[in-house]
């Protein structure tokens, strides 16, 4: 059986809502800590790691492939919200698979048991790519400057949010038990609903730590971050509705 060791805010919340998500994989280790992490692991040799970043862009390079090692572990999979592609592109294909999340405990479950099949497969020879015919080049259209506020189809300005946005009302930990809630009927609304609001509070995050140029770089990325403050809002009053019609216990 796979040994499996999982590092994130939501994964125990998840294996304690849905436990037999990860039927045929023995979890070796569940929790939050990186630091406990380092320290237990590695005695239990696990054989894939699976480590949630929300914030992948802040995670040193270094890290995963030093988890790796320590852990003696023979892949990892690694979920996040938002990254850069320059991010993405430096972690190594054949022992790293990245995921955007949030995922259930089942695809997780897929993707652990497809890393282990990789090692048994056979590289397929690889066809050089055929050139195309080259194409001419599309001169480029002027763009103008996008006007916040003002009146037009393509603003804003018909949206309003407020200018301090209120905190999330969800934690990492909620959302994860709502992620693998299951309902007596064909209803999945609570697991989507929350993958949702994953996704906004991760962009709110995302939008504060973008690199700006200049004044209006600073500016677009405000709006972002309270347009998308605003729409995560809404979208909890929604969850709020949902948890409450299923009697739903966080």
């Amino acid at each position: 059986m796979v040994k499996l060791a999982l590092l994130g805010e939501s994964f125990p919340s998840q294996l304690r809502e849905n436990p037999q998500a990860l039927r045929d994989v023995q979890v070796v280790w569940s929790g939050t800590s990186l630091e406990a992490f380092k320290n237990e692991v590695p005695e239990m040799r696990p054989d894939v790691l699976a480590l949630d970043f929300l914030e992948l862009n802040a995670v040193d390079t270094g890290v995963i492939p030093s988890l790796l090692e320590r852990a003696r572990a023979r892949h990892a999979i690694v979920t996040y919200r938002f990254a850069r592609r320059g991010v993405l592109q430096q972690y190594p294909a054949g022992k790293v698979r990245l995921l955007q999340g949030p995922i259930s405990l089942s695809l997780l479950r897929a993707h652990v048991h497809l890393a282990v099949l990789d090692d048994v497969l056979q590289p397929q020879p690889v066809r050089p790519p055929v050139n195309p015919a080259p194409t001419p080049p599309v001169a480029a259209q002027p763009v103008s400057p996008m006007q916040l506020g003002a009146p037009g189809g393509a603003t804003l300005a018909t949206v309003t949010v407020p200018a301090v946005p209120k905190p999330p009302r969800y934690t990492q930990e909620q959302l994860g038990t709502l992620l693998e809630y299951s309902s007596s009927v064909r209803c999945e609304c609570p697991n989507h609903l929350s993958q949702i609001v994953a996704g906004l509070q991760a962009f709110e995050e995302y939008s504060k730590q973008c690199e700006n140029r200049d004044d209006a770089d600073r500016q677009v990325h405000a709006m972002l971050y309270r347009y998308t403050a605003g729409a995560r809002a809404v979208m909890e009053e929604a969850l709020d509705a949902l948890v409450k019609h299923e009697n739903i216990q966080l």
